[in-house]
């Protein structure tokens, strides 16, 4: 498939329209909820008592259309490799695969998505990765439309790449990739926004990873919480958790006398 456009103007129309979306939309939901609306913050926010620093919320804003936008222009020349000149694995016609395999190369995208994501975050919160790196991210506590991408650049340019490797790895439909990359921006957004939501099957609540900035070791999962309930990194009731302790993602028994020693609370549900 190709449009014949030149690589200029494939880095353009993905700069147009991250901003759009980021800068536009963003600016608008930021706009209504923690400005037009900040006093009524229990009634719609997850930490309703938290907010950013007028300092912090600017270096969040700024740092992430920074980010957006280094993504965005790598997007745009993938983009022009793909379409212009067959770079990726990817396939335009349904009938090249069989629908059980569509959907299969779907759940395979998921799930190297999910895996790279967990892994690469819960790496990023042991010793000096997370001094250096991933700190950054944590200095906002109480997350907002703007943190999806307030990061250090490498980090973000690490967990932009997961995104876009499946698409050279795993034989897929464009259209199945292109609402696997949908769903990641939108989860991304929706997990970012300290908005209380309803809860998404399979997803869960976006107050899971609301609670991943509050208590910061815990909850490092992405789309789901499938890999912290593997290893046992959901948050717990009874535990305590805070940036200096992390323990592996299980924080701290709170009261040992009263659970016992080796005891562990309830998980949280989300």
């Amino acid at each position: 498939m190709q449009f014949g456009l030149a690589l200029w103007q494939y880095v353009l129309l993905a700069l147009a329209g991250v901003n759009a979306l980021y800068v536009g939309l963003g600016g608008l939901v930021h706009w209504f909820y923690y400005v037009k609306n900040k006093h009524k913050a229990k009634r719609w926010k997850i930490q309703s008592d938290k907010f950013l620093s007028k300092k912090l919320d600017r270096e969040a804003m700024l740092l992430g259309t920074l980010n957006m936008n280094i993504a965005s222009a790598g997007f745009g020349v993938i983009a022009w490799g793909v379409f212009e000149h067959g770079w990726s694995r990817l396939y335009y016609d349904f009938d090249a695969y069989s629908w059980d395999y569509t959907l299969l190369s779907m759940f395979l995208c998921w799930l190297f998505i999910e895996t790279f994501a967990f892994y690469l975050h819960a790496g990023g919160h042991i010793g000096w990765f997370y001094k250096h790196i991933h700190s950054v991210h944590h200095r906002y506590s109480a997350p907002t439309f703007w943190t999806i991408s307030a990061m250090h650049p490498l980090e973000w340019v690490l967990h932009s790449s997961y995104i876009v490797l499946p698409a050279f790895i795993i034989p897929m439909h464009l259209g199945v990739y292109a609402m696997m990359v949908s769903l990641v921006f939108i989860l991304g957004y929706w997990d970012h926004c300290g908005i209380k939501f309803v809860r998404i099957p399979l997803h869960g609540s976006n107050k899971f990873h609301d609670d991943h900035h509050k208590y910061f070791h815990v909850n490092f999962g992405f789309t789901c919480s499938l890999f912290d309930r593997i290893h046992d990194t959901v948050r717990r009731d009874g535990h305590h958790y805070n940036e200096l302790s992390f323990n592996g993602g299980k924080g701290k028994v709170r009261k040992p006398e009263e659970l016992g020693e080796r005891a562990v609370g309830p998980l949280m549900e989300y």
